[in-house]
């Protein structure tokens, strides 16, 4: 039986409220057997790794001890995969040519998150937070990717933790019926 992923990310000025659901909703997730991929960012990403124990989640940096990462959970992308992820984002970006190189890598990054490391295993999910669950900044990344290959994203910005969880567990129905 496959491991469903998700992925948990969201805008660093996340909400406290939102941030506390994104902990319930992690822990709840780890229990019912989903594996957590994030990015290591302040705020939602933060608040979901915090719920999800070392052993379910993957935490990918655009570079080792990026926010101070390190642990076991931890993975960076080599020369050639963030290449890939690049290619992947440059055309989803709005001002790609304004980007610095460093905030390229952020962005390469949420293509690994949403994808895998070789870009071949897509999550089954996205859950987020964006303001009005608009697709804005890097968390905007994230979204525009998601859309682009099919991947439910389901915004905390737009819906309330119910529903987020309601439509989780549809999706895990859909994939290992009981």
């Amino acid at each position: 039986m496959a491991t469903l992923r998700y992925a948990g990310i969201g805008a660093r000025a996340t909400p406290t409220a939102v941030l506390a659901d994104m902990g319930v909703i992690a822990g709840w997730l780890a229990r019912t057997g989903w594996h957590l991929s994030s990015g290591g960012a302040d705020g939602a990403d933060g608040s979901f790794a915090a719920g999800a124990p070392a052993e379910q989640r993957t935490v990918w940096l655009p570079w080792w001890g990026y926010n101070g990462h390190r642990g076991p959970d931890c993975r960076v992308l080599s020369a050639a995969a963030t290449a890939a992820c690049l290619e992947i984002a440059q055309p989803l970006h709005p001002a790609w040519e304004r980007c610095s190189p460093a905030v390229r890598k952020l962005h390469a990054r949420n293509a690994a998150v949403l994808l895998g490391g070789t870009l071949d295993r897509p999550v089954d999910a996205v859950v987020c937070w964006s303001e009005r669950g608009a697709a804005t900044g890097g968390t905007g990344m994230a979204i525009r990717i998601a859309q682009a290959r099919g991947i439910p994203v389901l915004n905390l910005g737009s819906m309330t933790p119910r529903a987020v969880c309601e439509r989780l567990a549809a999706i895990r129905r859909a994939v290992h019926p009981s």
